[in-house]
């Protein structure tokens, strides 16, 4: 037998983006640093196993990703119509070219991973399938997948992978590698922060039972009491789910470290797609961003963060970043400005938690938690940013919380002069109470006390920037009569401009399985709008003058 080209190969539905921002640049980097050969199978034509062949047999193992988010919540709208575009692929197309004109293939199929580990099987049997990223992760276990609108089983089950990695991966998919080159079988690994199937509960790794796949399937209330279960968990125990005589155990991740992220992120990108000197969309917005932090602290009821990145915070040195920052230099479409120096919530940077088994779903509700301290480290890091040579600019990209910036006014000043372009955009996400209590969101007042402090800030601006809020309409709770309350009170604090989107049920967060249960954690009643036309309505109610 002919040897193998690549130790690993990765295999991917959009055109592969060698940057830190995307996960198969990340995993591709770090397994190189590690000494493994990787290839790269993008966009493969998934009617035709053919399409996997193209760089032959690896000499470890197939990892397959689908992306930064879940391939069904990329392909359908939350009114389950079918996107148009997709922004990872050349020129946004959601569709293959030059395939007979009846039939239209989207070049990402949904639940892609289970697509293309099946079609990995058929071309080679034997060859171990490792499959990752944010889809796995929210899939694991027994999930509702709102395009068909059931409770599908794990992910594990359907794609019949060896292996799913949960959360961050670089560092296991590097250790996956290296116990396969010493022999080790597939099925024998226990590492951190994968899952695998098991013919018996391991009563050796003491396990949180999560309701079996047939219990949820059977009672919608069993997926949130799975859900609230996992969130608990918040990575601290292995957890185990059966499916008929089946386990699916996922052992709790390994903790990422400041130099953890700081060799990861320092590693030799070109910031470019493989195959094209082309941009797709996704990769031209992120080209010149910077990830400061992991992790998000909020622990949001409809954010699938929390399961991919983790709810602490981990930052990098600012030492790191400032490389990372002199490094774009090199780069030919350079002009000195940084689009974003941030993570999911920019200023929780450096808000690194170091509190062992901790076990609380949020460091912000209901009350901020006292070893939780964001802002200045976030400050000091844009200050010391601009005074970078060659740096003409940074932009704030990432998200900001407004319950943070009250807590940080110097901060918020800062950003509207010196790193805000027209709009600063901030998520209230609702109105209601009740509704905000569910989404795991500070109250109204909260928001109505920041705007307060933006128009005084604003006023001293030379060029005024305008808030833009971001809202959720159709959340788990939420009911007609709240809409045109919900438009009032924007009004009223002279928001003319907002912005709106349907909840999306995205599988594995907690709000999806209110969604599905109809209920509230507390196990009571709540109101959940399923009619895509009263949505779009309560929708155009909100953002229509």
């Amino acid at each position: 037998m002919a040897q193998a080209e690549y130790d690993v190969i990765i295999v991917q539905p959009y055109p592969f983006a060698d940057h830190p921002s995307f996960p198969e640049g990340i995993l591709k980097r770090a397994l190189e640093a590690a000494g493994f050969s990787v290839g790269v199978l993008e966009t493969p034509f998934w009617q035709d196993k053919e399409s996997f062949t193209a760089l032959g047999r690896p000499a470890l193992f197939f990892a397959v990703v689908s992306g930064p988010l879940d391939s069904v919540v990329l392909n359908y709208t939350a009114g389950r119509r079918r996107r148009r575009e997709d922004l990872y692929q050349f020129g946004g197309a959601a569709f293959f070219s030059g395939r007979p004109p009846d039939i239209k293939f989207k070049i990402r199929p949904d639940r892609t991973l289970t697509v293309f580990t099946s079609r990995l099987r058929e071309a080679y049997r034997g060859v171990p399938v490792v499959i990752g990223g944010v889809e796995a992760g929210l899939r694991c276990f027994a999930h509702y997948d709102f395009q068909e609108n059931k409770i599908r089983r794990s992910l594990l089950l359907d794609s019949r992978a060896d292996i799913l990695v949960s959360g961050n991966g670089e560092k296991q998919i590097v250790a996956i590698a290296r116990l396969l080159s010493q022999g080790v079988a597939a099925a024998q690994m226990d590492i951190p922060g994968m899952a695998r199937i098991w013919t018996r509960l391991p009563a050796e790794k003491n396990c949180l039972e999560l309701p079996s796949c047939e219990e949820v399937q059977a009672e919608p209330g069993q997926l949130l009491k799975s859900q609230i279960m996992i969130g608990r968990a918040a990575g601290n125990r292995a957890l185990a789910q059966k499916h008929a005589g089946r386990w699916v155990v996922l052992n709790p991740a390994e903790r990422y470290q400041s130099a953890d992220l700081d060799f990861i992120y320092e590693l030799d990108y070109r910031r470019r797609h493989l195959s094209s000197p082309a941009f797709s969309p996704a990769l031209r917005m992120n080209l010149f961003s910077i990830t400061s932090h992991r992790g998000c602290a909020g622990g949001c009821a409809f954010c699938s963060i929390t399961l991919s990145e983790g709810r602490r915070v981990v930052s990098r040195s600012p030492d790191s970043i400032f490389r990372e920052i002199r490094s774009l230099a090199i780069h030919p479409e350079w002009s000195g400005v940084v689009s974003d120096i941030g993570g999911a919530t920019a200023e929780m940077y450096g808000s690194d938690c170091l509190m062992d088994g901790c076990r609380c779903d949020s460091c912000l509700q209901p009350r901020t938690c006292r070893h939780f301290k964001p802002g200045e480290p976030y400050r000091e890091l844009l200050r010391r940013g601009r005074a970078l040579p060659g740096v003409k600019k940074i932009m704030l990209g990432s998200g900001v919380r407004h319950d943070l910036m009250l807590r940080n006014p110097e901060l918020l000043e800062e950003i509207l002069h010196e790193h805000c372009g027209r709009f600063l955009r901030v998520a209230p996400e609702h109105s209601e109470d009740e509704v905000l209590d569910l989404m795991g969101k500070p109250r109204f007042a909260v928001f109505e006390e920041f705007v307060a402090l933006f128009n005084r800030l604003n006023r001293r601006l030379r060029r005024p920037v305008e808030l833009a809020p971001y809202l959720i309409v159709g959340h788990p709770g939420e009911t007609a009569a709240m809409l045109p309350i919900m438009k009032k009170k924007l009004r009223a604090l002279g928001l003319k401009t907002c912005d709106a989107q349907i909840f999306t049920p995205s599988p594995g967060t907690l709000a999806t399985a209110m969604y599905h249960a109809g209920l509230s954690p507390a196990g009571k009643p709540i109101a959940v709008e399923k009619d895509v036309r009263a949505l779009q309505r309560n929708k155009d109610l909100l953002t229509k003058d």
